[in-house]
């Protein structure tokens, strides 16, 4: 296993860099998935890694110029996304986060959804968006958080005997369950937070506190 975190970027709606550049700051594996690497130089920086079938790749070339390891995968059953986390898997890398994960493509957004809960047992991985960091919460989670900052759980499945310790509107075993019952925007009044599910497992979106 490698203790040097990752940072792949995706090929959705890529959040101002304000908003992530405390990640670079880890000296982070720079993982592109396809398109994502155009996104990423954009903003004057140059994969480590560029991974995925390249359809949505038009300067693959100058990347490889400038240092990146361009890795092409054929492999249609599976997203570019998907790619770039088996790459990594590969490689033993423990801590991932995703950028460019949401946003753009409704569809996109709700696979790579999928996609997060597929793969959260096999890595510490969560995603940031311009509102948001996004992980999976299954079992018992405490977190250190800043009283104010927003709280919302969205269920990918039933969950049942939901609590939650800390929040404006704790949950005390209650069920949420898509389609049914989620719970938004709450509000951190005191950390540590802490949230438990009996059973079942639920996105947890953390507002970015700026």
């Amino acid at each position: 296993m490698t203790t040097r975190p990752a940072l792949i970027i995706a090929n959705g709606e890529l959040p101002d860099p304000k908003l992530w550049s405390d990640l670079l700051q880890h000296n982070p594996l720079l993982v592109a998935a396809d398109g994502g690497a155009e996104r990423l130089t954009a903003h004057g920086l140059t994969p480590h890694v560029v991974i995925g079938d390249l359809d949505s790749l038009s300067s693959a070339d100058a990347l490889r110029m400038s240092g990146a390891r361009i890795i092409r995968v054929t492999d249609q059953e599976t997203t570019d996304l998907e790619k770039a986390l088996d790459f990594l898997l590969q490689a033993g890398t423990e801590r991932v986060t995703v950028l460019a994960a949401t946003g753009l493509r409704s569809d996109h957004t709700l696979a790579n959804f999928s996609i997060l809960l597929k793969y959260h047992r096999r890595m510490d991985i969560r995603f940031r968006d311009a509102f948001s960091e996004i992980s999976v919460v299954e079992g018992e989670r405490t977190l250190a958080l800043v009283p104010g900052t927003l709280v919302s759980l969205i269920p990918m499945e039933p969950c049942i005997g939901v609590t939650t310790v800390g929040l404006q509107w704790n949950l005390r075993q209650e069920s949420l369950a898509p389609g049914v019952r989620e719970s938004i925007s709450n509000r951190v009044v005191s950390s540590p937070v802490v949230i438990r599910i009996d059973r079942g497992r639920s996105l947890l979106f953390v507002g970015l506190v700026l």
